[in-house]
């Protein structure tokens, strides 16, 4: 199996996962050791590292750039190799660019047999939102629900997508949904830190998205790992 982005938040337990399970995994880097070597924005090396392989799961993301990343991947995947592509729940809903983008190369993932798996978004995310939005003494946060998803859970879901063949597309989320408060209030109190946090509203589209929680997959709650457990434990 070849994963893209295998040095990235998902990618390093995505690799992780596949070899306990006794999977021979090539891991795509642009330079890290113990990995093979290709750049998805020039295609150089990607031939290479996608011969020989079953399954490729990409994984790898770089913002507005992702669409010419993916294509020159598609450009040398076959048809009797399985790719599987790591999307976000809501890119069909919530009209932020980004995931116009991950929307479009969706569908040309689609157009070629391959697998869709959207998730919630990731506990790192979260975190990283609490921990920038609450720096200052009034901290800050989103009026509206997240359902965070732990990378390992994501990975496992791959993992098993990858053993038991294609899928068209799933959603996958974390195991409850929440306010942004109460995730950001738990961030504060395992940083040992304390702050009256007030709500951020926004007007327009894209927040409005959110609000109406365009980004949530409650029936499709499949996750384990609580943001508590994450905290915990990284």
């Amino acid at each position: 199996m070849l994963v893209t982005g295998a040095t990235g938040t998902l990618g390093r337990d995505l690799v992780a996962t596949l070899r306990e399970r006794g999977h021979e995994v090539r891991g795509l880097s642009r330079s890290a050791p113990g990995h093979v070597h290709g750049d998805l924005l020039t295609g150089a090396g990607i031939a290479e590292a996608v011969d020989g392989v079953d399954v490729i799961i990409h994984a790898a993301t770089d913002g507005r750039r992702d669409e010419a990343a993916t294509d020159n991947l598609l450009k040398v995947v076959r048809d009797d190799q399985h790719l599987i592509y790591v999307s976000i729940v809501g890119v069909d809903r919530v009209p932020l660019p980004y995931y116009r983008s991950k929307y479009r190369i969706e569908q040309r993932v689609r157009e070629r047999g391959g697998s869709i798996l959207r998730a919630t978004q990731f506990h790192n995310l979260v975190r990283g939102m609490a921990r920038a939005l609450t720096a200052a003494p009034i901290g800050l946060y989103p009026a509206f629900d997240i359902q965070p998803v732990d990378t390992r859970d994501v990975a496992r879901r791959l993992a098993e997508i990858a053993e038991g063949g294609r899928v068209e597309l799933e959603d996958f989320g974390g195991p409850a949904v929440r306010s942004a408060r109460e995730l950001f209030q738990l961030y504060l109190t395992s940083a040992g830190r304390r702050r009256p946090l007030l709500p951020v509203r926004l007007p327009g589209k894209i927040f409005g998205g959110y609000r109406s929680g365009g980004h949530l997959a409650p029936d499709r709650a499949l996750g384990t790992i609580t943001f508590e457990d994450f905290l915990a434990a990284r």
